[in-house]
């Protein structure tokens, strides 16, 4: 485990899981928890008391109790350098001088985040169907007439002498319809898709931290207005 791989503003875990506080400096024999609720002044942690370090946490073999139980003192880190003359000389590095500085507490809030995709919403269904209806149509057709033409004779003798009745027959004919049936394109129907928009109200519950402040005595606070809700 490199010390020199935490960075600032990780966050520190006890053995119990408990969230301790965030880094605020990182050396080479302790780290430095920044100033919080559970502390009124940064805490030095030697790092003989880290477990592990996993992505962007560090992890205690004291519980978050403890830690705060113990008030370690800043921790004298000494090792060796060369200096331009090439003697190797015994240094002392003490840690940078406790912060002292107003306290911040983040209040956070729940928002709406809003995704959208597309879903089959329905689906329209084209359908020929086969009616039947009665047409009539006007047809002109044509017939032969028996038509008679009398005229007066002149009185002269007839051909023949009277004998029998007799039947002369004249066949008559007409124009007869003939009906057929031949399907034919009358419409035609293009079929496609368009986008359109339209505007969906979307309601949930969302959750926000807020700020109680709370004192004993003769206390004065200012600034205890909690922000307008946007």
């Amino acid at each position: 485990m490199n010390v020199r791989d935490i960075e600032h503003g990780w966050d520190v875990y006890g053995a119990d899981d408990e969230k301790v506080g965030d880094v605020a400096e990182v050396e080479d024999t302790y780290i430095v928890l920044s100033k919080g609720l559970f502390f009124p002044s940064e805490r030095y942690i030697p790092t003989s008391a880290i477990t592990r370090v996993e992505h962007d946490r560090v992890y205690l073999n004291l519980t978050k109790d403890e830690v705060k139980a113990r008030d370690w003192d800043p921790v004298q880190e000494t090792g060796t350098r060369s200096d331009t003359a090439g003697e190797r000389r015994e240094r002392t590095t003490e840690p940078a001088p406790r912060r002292e500085g107003g306290e911040r507490v983040q209040l956070r809030e729940e928002e709406l985040r809003v995704s959208k995709e597309w879903v089959e919403a329905g689906e329209a269904r084209i359908v020929k169907e086969v009616v039947t209806e009665e047409k009539t149509l006007d047809v002109p057709v044509m017939h032969e007439q028996v038509t008679i033409d009398r005229r007066a004779g002149d009185g002269r003798p007839a051909d023949r002498p009277i004998g029998d009745s007799e039947t002369i027959e004249v066949p008559v004919y007409k124009e007869q319809v003939d009906v057929d049936k031949q399907a034919v394109v009358y419409e035609e129907l293009s079929i496609g898709k368009r986008q359109l928009q339209e505007t969906e109200r979307v309601t949930d519950t969302v959750r926000r931290e807020e700020a109680r402040i709370e004192g004993e005595g003769d206390v004065d606070v200012r600034g205890d207005e909690p922000r307008r809700q946007r």
